[in-house]
């Protein structure tokens, strides 16, 4: 099978693919962006309630990320909105920009490394680049590729993951009901996985290569989108 057939959206593979990519960049934003969630809002929230109290100088910064998030996803929502009237929707073409924006973010932030502080023109400008690709993640996955696991939403993937090996394996069922729990389970505990390997190392080559990590999950994203083709509205 060749590659473009390995990486089509419909295949089990995007998700963990893309599922890797989003805890190795919100890795490396709260190593390098002074604890700052981009691909998960709850974090970011949990975050600034603490930093409010704690670290008032860092809680605006908590601020811009949840602002651009939300006007961001309206922006693209709104994208896609007008393109739902041609039927077929661009997967590569917003594959693509996700993966721009994520070369964007590097290279604000390893060109301007050691950050000075979290309201310093340089962080700012990273953490829009940042927020900006992590809300296009999200939106492409909510949107688009809807059928497979979230890549970002672990809780649910493993309340899930639960489910499906009770129903599978520990519940006494048989049939079609068994079976289709332990392709669940097996479909979100891979997702979980591959969550936390990329979270793992985007710590690790964080701590070797800085801000120029994010390569990796920037030339994975790109060539993702290289290989798609439209999704059906």
């Amino acid at each position: 099978m060749r590659l473009a057939e390995h990486l089509h959206h419909s295949r089990p593979s995007v998700p963990l693919l893309l599922a890797f990519c989003s805890c190795f960049v919100d890795v490396v934003c709260v190593l390098g962006l002074f604890h700052t969630f981009t691909a998960f809002i709850t974090g970011t929230l949990v975050v600034l309630c603490t930093e409010l109290l704690e670290a008032p100088d860092q809680a605006p910064l908590k601020l811009v990320v949840l602002a651009t998030f939300l006007v961001a996803s309206l922006g693209w929502y709104l994208l896609l909105a007008r393109r739902r009237d041609r039927a077929r929707l661009p997967l590569r073409v917003l594959l693509l920009a996700e993966g721009l924006l994520i070369i964007l973010f590097m290279l604000v932030a390893g060109l301007s490394a050691p950050l000075t502080g979290p309201l310093a023109t340089e962080t700012l400008l990273a953490v829009v680049c940042a927020t900006v690709a992590m809300s296009l993640h999200n939106v492409i996955m909510n949107a688009l590729l809807n059928r497979h696991t979230p890549t970002t939403i672990m809780t649910g993937n493993a309340l899930k993951l639960v489910a499906g090996l009770v129903e599978g394996w520990l519940a006494g069922r048989s049939g079609t009901d068994a079976e289709a729990g332990r392709r669940r389970a097996a479909s979100h505990g891979a997702t979980v996985l591959a969550f936390a390997a990329g979270g793992l190392a985007g710590a690790w080559l964080v701590s070797l290569a800085g801000f120029w990590a994010l390569a990796l999950p920037a030339a994975l994203v790109l060539l993702l989108g290289a290989v798609q083709g439209p999704v059906e509205a």
